[in-house]
């Protein structure tokens, strides 16, 4: 790929922020087809800690038609993480399933409740949730490699 240039008078008057902002959409912008321009170096996917974890207990959280909160054995500890997983999921198919969770996520605040994780989960070609769950011989804790 080609440098891209940018010409000085192209953005003068704009403030920092967007010149910082209109140089980058320039390279996405000019990136040729099949290029894909939000990779990340390896050294910041080893930061990425993935764990298998026991999801012990599904419970419904008051006035929220989207959000479970989940009660999560990952081995040596127990979180509970928020997910948005309801309208794709009984509470029985998920409790009692290991699957894999972002373990090092910084925690947020949802629903009033802190979340220690992340469900990894894909989008179906119907618009659906699927989350992949591991089978009983992956011990929860187990890091992904």
């Amino acid at each position: 790929m080609s440098d891209i240039q940018v010409r000085p008078e192209e953005i003068a008057n704009l403030p920092f922020e967007q010149k910082a902002t209109s140089v980058v959409e320039k390279k996405v912008d000019s990136a040729p087809v099949g290029i894909v321009s939000n990779r990340i170096p390896f050294s910041d996917w080893l930061k990425v800690e993935l764990r298998v974890g026991l999801i012990e207990l599904v419970e419904d959280i008051a006035g929220k038609d989207k959000l479970y909160k989940l009660s999560v054995d990952f081995g040596t500890e127990k979180r509970t993480i928020v997910a948005g997983l309801k309208p794709y999921f009984a509470k029985e198919e998920m409790q009692g399933k290991k699957a894999p969770f972002v373990y090092n996520l910084a925690p947020a605040k949802l629903a009033g409740i802190e979340s220690n994780g992340m469900i990894l989960a894909a989008r179906n070609n119907d618009n659906k949730y699927k989350v992949f769950f591991c089978d009983e011989s992956i011990p929860q804790g187990t890091r992904l490699e």
